[in-house]
């Protein structure tokens, strides 16, 4: 009697681990044929900036920077590429950030930086940030650069 119930036992463990690994390769496809359902909101930007806060709209993208420099920096302008702007496909540098803004250490931009560009709803969206700048007493332009990614 027991060596009966041994066997159904054996039986189901065979069966319940063959089903085990049949789910986990089903989890597997469905994540790689739909990695846009993975795709959060990030933005990353290079020394010495910080990017605080970042969103992606069917519409615009916003960003806030911080300046964590440790001094003062002569922000000359900010540019998001591969983005769609009046229907072209170019850099568009934002018109919140007039040339030679001062951004103080520690201080995040007075104005969230606005880019106007058109994405499909539902489309992810992946953008390089390029941000140029001068330090005091510089006259050498430098640049930070990152990335920036979302859902619209």
């Amino acid at each position: 009697m027991k060596r009966k119930g041994q066997a159904a036992m054996e039986f189901l463990m065979t069966y319940g681990w063959a089903i085990l690994a049949a789910i986990i390769v089903i989890g597997v496809l469905a994540i790689y044929f739909r990695p846009s359902t993975l795709v959060t909101e990030s933005a990353i930007v290079a020394a010495p900036f910080y990017a605080v806060a970042s969103t992606v709209e069917f519409n615009a993208i916003q960003l806030e920077i911080q300046n964590n420099g440790g001094e003062t920096l002569d922000v000359i302008s900010v540019a998001v590429t591969d983005c769609t702007t009046l229907g072209d496909d170019t850099t568009h540098i934002d018109t919140s950030v007039p040339a030679s803004e001062k951004i103080s250490d520690g201080v995040t931009t007075p104005n969230v930086l606005d880019f106007a560009c058109t994405i499909a709803t539902g489309a992810t969206h992946s953008g390089d940030i390029t941000i140029t700048y001068k330090r005091p007493n510089s006259a050498l332009e430098l640049t930070s650069t990152g990335t920036i990614s979302g859902k619209a």
